[in-house]
């Protein structure tokens, strides 16, 4: 049992590191390939910061331990519902604090994000006990439907690009151990794409390797406590794997950049409910159980607050986020996991 804790704290770190790593690689990317601010929140952003619970499914299924089905299907379901729920409560409870009434985004791209989600996620939890060669129809389709997301995003992202990213921490750490080029003056410069490319590399390896020793953990820790990895993988995988969304969220809006955070909130909503909701669907049984379900509607309601708390011209209702996301994670966590549950 301790050994099982101790790992799961230090693959989360590495997860967690990784991440950072990763997302920080594709920030550039988006930079050097001049993708505005909104393109960079809702794709790059939103791949790079959804890496690690999209990894758990993968490294789940394909490593055929007990209970790696559970844990497959908690982590495609429980990812969202965090994101819709705690994670937009966090962020407008950030803004709430900075003393503003309104999270400043585009609400016609805000509505968008969350409308491609709830069709996508609508029928992948509808598709539940279907006959298999439906679940692989239905996986190709979200693939598709994801594909067609990235490219409308793409063409209704405003022309100005983002502002430059954090320094590429592959050459902080090489100026740090004096290798390359002196101490860095004024804004960052560009970095070439042979650095870029390492580190992007480096983070995705790492990121492999942390979900495998994740999944060992929860297993574990799943075995020691007596309850089924479908549970933990419920609560404890979106806890831990969503902490890049959520704190790259409120830094973002402690700095007013607003629609990047929403926008990385959003489109990993979107693409947690088609890619490895596709992995999902092709290698699971894909029969949900009630705590899943559960799970499910939160989430869905989630995402049904969040459109209806955007108003254009204005953005999200910040309050309305901040305290409506957290009501519904605790009537989630009540209502699948108390004495009826």
């Amino acid at each position: 049992m301790g050994a099982s804790a101790a790992l799961f704290a230090g693959s989360l770190v590495v997860m967690v590191a990784a991440a950072a790593l990763f997302t920080n690689a594709v920030e550039w990317g988006g930079h050097r390939l001049k993708l505005a601010e909104g393109a960079t929140g809702s794709l790059l952003a939103a791949v790079g910061t959804t890496l690690p619970e999209s990894i758990v499914p993968i490294v789940a299924l394909a490593g055929a331990r007990p209970g790696a089905t559970g844990i497959a299907v908690g982590a495609i379901v429980g990812a969202p519902l965090l994101l819709a729920t705690l994670g937009a409560s966090i962020t407008g409870a950030a803004a709430v604090v900075a003393g503003r009434t309104w999270l400043a985004v585009d609400a016609g791209t805000l509505r968008r994000d969350l409308t491609a989600f709830l069709v996508s996620f609508g029928l992948l939890i509808a598709s539940t006990g279907w006959p298999r060669p439906l679940h692989i129809v239905l996986a190709v389709g979200l693939v598709a439907l994801y594909a067609g997301y990235v490219r409308r995003t793409v063409r209704a992202a405003q022309p100005d690009a983002p502002g430059a990213p954090d320094p590429l921490h592959l050459l902080q750490l090489g100026r740090r151990l004096g290798v390359g080029a002196g101490p860095r003056q004024g804004a960052p410069a560009a970095p070439s794409w042979v650095p870029l490319g390492l580190q992007l590399a480096a983070g995705a390896g790492a990121l492999v390797l942390a979900g495998d020793l994740f999944v060992a953990a929860l297993h574990g820790l799943a075995s020691g406590l007596r309850l089924p990895a479908l549970v933990l993988s419920l609560i404890l995988v979106p806890l831990a794997t969503e902490l890049p969304e959520t704190l790259a969220g409120v830094l973002w809006v402690r700095s007013g950049r607003d629609g990047l955070a929403l926008g990385t909130i959003a489109g990993a909503m979107v693409l947690q409910a088609t890619v490895p909701a596709a992995i999902g669907l092709g290698f699971t049984p894909w029969r949900l159980t009630r705590p899943a379900l559960v799970a499910a509607a939160a989430t869905g309601a989630g995402a049904l607050l969040l459109l209806a708390g955007t108003r254009r011209g204005r953005g999200l209702h910040a309050p309305l986020a901040a305290v409506g996301g957290a009501a519904l994670y605790l009537a989630y966590l009540a209502v699948a996991f108390g004495p009826a549950g």
